[in-house]
C-alpha cells in the first residue's frame, strides 16, 4: 500500500497509529516516530515501512535525514541509508548508513563523523547511545580535539563526563603540548585541569625529553603537559 498523503487512521491489536500527511506517530507506550518522505509503503500486517526520496525521521529529539530508510514500528528498529545526518541535542553525525535499534542505540557505519562539543570522533563504524551520551568505535578509531588527537584500535567516549577510554595501538599527539605519547591503553580525562592516564608500554616525549614506564599520568594543566611516571 503506497501512501503519499496519509490521512486514516489505522487500528490494530498490536499497535496503533495516526498517519496524517505523510506523518507517522507509533503507539502511547513506545517513544512516537515521525516519518516524512516522498514515498511511503506501509505493511500493516508486519509493521514494515518503507520510505524513499528526502526522507526525514524523527524520534525522541533526534531527527535523522537520508535518501532512502525502513522502519520497523513493532520493534523499533530500522535503518536511513545514503548520505546520512543524524543530530540529537548537540551531537551531529554524518555516515554512510545509520541503524537504529531502538530508540537509544543508533548504529552508524561507513565513514563515520560524529561531532559533540569541541571533539570530533571517526570511524568505520560508531554505535552510539543517545540517552547517555555513550560512543563506542570498534576499530581505527580517531578523536580530535583542540589542542591535538586521540588514535587507537578502539575507542569508548563518555562524552557527558568528558573521558575517552583507548584500547590497542595508543598514540596522542598534541602540537601545541610538544606532546608525543603511546601505550596499549589511554584514558582522558578532559575534566578540571585535564590528564591522560597511559598504560602498558607507555612512552611519552615532550621537548626531546622521552619517559618510559608501564604507568605514565600526563597532567594537562595551563596548556601544558607535565608527565610522572
Amino acid at each position: 500500500m503506497k501512501l503519499k498523503k496519509m490521512q486514516k487512521v489505522l487500528l490494530s491489536t498490536a499497535v496503533c497509529f495516526i498517519l496524517t500527511t505523510s506523518t507517522l506517530y507509533a503507539a502511547a507506550d513506545r517513544k512516537p516516530v515521525e516519518l516524512n518522505a516522498n514515498t511511503v509503503e506501509y505493511d500493516t500486517q508486519t509493521g514494515l515501512i518503507t520510505a524513499t526520496g528526502s526522507v526525514k525521521m524523527i524520534q525522541d529529539g533526534a531527527v535523522l535525514t537520508g535518501a532512502s530508510a525502513q522502519y520497523n514500528s513493532k520493534t523499533q528498529e530500522g535503518f536511513v541509508t545514503g548520505g546520512v545526518v543524524v543530530d540529537k541535542e548537540d551531537m551531529h553525525m554524518t555516515a554512510a548508513m545509520i541503524k537504529t535499534a531502538g530508540a537509544n542505540h543508533m548504529i552508524a557505519t561507513g565513514n563515520v563523523v560524529a561531532v559533540k562539543a569541541d571533539k570530533t570522533l571517526t570511524g568505520p563504524q560508531i554505535d552510539y547511545y543517545p540517552d547517555t551520551s555513550y560512543a563506542v568505535i570498534e576499530s581505527d578509531a580517531r578523536v580530535t580535539m583542540t589542542d591535538g588527537t586521540f588514535t587507537s584500535d578502539r575507542m569508548e567516549a563518555y562524552l557527558n563526563e568528558n573521558r575517552l577510554i583507548g584500547t590497542g595501538n595508543v598514540h596522542i599527539v598534541s602540537p601545541p603540548r610538544n606532546l608525543d605519547a603511546v601505550g596499549d591503553q589511554a584514558v582522558y580525562y578532559g575534566k578540571d585541569d585535564g590528564k591522560v592516564v597511559l598504560t602498558g608500554n607507555a612512552v611519552a616525549t615532550q621537548n626531546n625529553n622521552t619517559l618510559r614506564s608501564n604507568k605514565l599520568t600526563i597532567y594537562l594543566a595551563g596548556g601544558k603537559a607535565d608527565v610522572t611516571t
